[in-house]
């Protein structure tokens, strides 16, 4: 299968079936005797999926970083489950992510995309921002704000929601009255929208995430300069 944008890609359908058997059968015995509808339906399919989408959106997003394995982009299906009382062992979803800046991966900006038996997520931004950042950003919006908060006026224009986790009070040493004193309260910053998980069942799944994508380009180039 070609890797580039028009081709006629799409998760499988029984990605969506896995997902749901999970949900009832979230243990280690019926993982391990569905491994390889896991590895035909998910894992392969969507290793495909991260380097036929970044090869496309790298054109969008100048060095844009993306790995197919696991623990690269793609984001492993065993929970971690040392410190919740939910001691179910795996996710019920699949998700990737394609990063941009100098940091690892998940300190910096990037395009997120997640789905699992019912619904697609299709996400732009960081979903918390390294403590070694957070100065740096504030700095960065406070002086030169307008960028970011522009950007983030696109994304939701085209329907996607702002969220991240924010400080009741604008923090120290900015005023409360800044003009962009709610994006100086951000300790994470992101934007995401959904679909019905059969649109990534669909052909031409490359193509049409990067015109989805396209409305969070501003964000992720506005984040990155912000943090670094």
């Amino acid at each position: 299968m070609a890797n580039n944008a028009g081709a006629p890609f799409a998760m499988p359908k029984g990605a969506l079936s896995f997902f749901a058997g999970l949900e009832k059968n979230n243990g280690k015995a019926w993982f391990d005797a569905h491994r390889a509808e896991y590895r035909d339906n998910v894992l392969e399919p969507l290793k495909f999926l991260v380097l036929a989408l970044g090869g496309a959106l790298s054109k969008k997003l100048s060095g844009l970083r993306y790995d197919p394995r696991v623990n690269g982009s793609i984001f492993r299906i065993n929970r971690d489950t040392r410190f919740s009382k939910d001691k179910r062992p795996y996710k019920t979803h699949a998700a990737a992510f394609l990063w941009t800046g100098p940091a690892h991966k998940l300190a910096c900006p990037g395009i997120y995309f997640h789905f699992d038996a019912r619904e697609l997520l299709l996400g732009g931004g960081v979903y918390m921002f390294a403590k070694e950042s957070l100065d740096t950003y504030r700095h960065n919006v406070a002086a030169k704000g307008a960028a970011l908060a522009r950007a983030i006026a696109r994304a939701e224009k085209a329907g996607f929601e702002l969220g991240g986790e924010k400080l009741k009070r604008v923090p120290s040493g900015y005023s409360p009255d800044h003009k962009h004193a709610e994006l100086l309260k951000m300790k994470g910053l992101h934007v995401t929208k959904t679909h019905s998980a059969k649109k990534a069942t669909e052909g031409g799944l490359i193509g049409w995430l990067v015109k989805e994508y396209a409305p969070t380009f501003e964000l992720v180039k506005a984040l990155e300069k912000a943090l670094f």
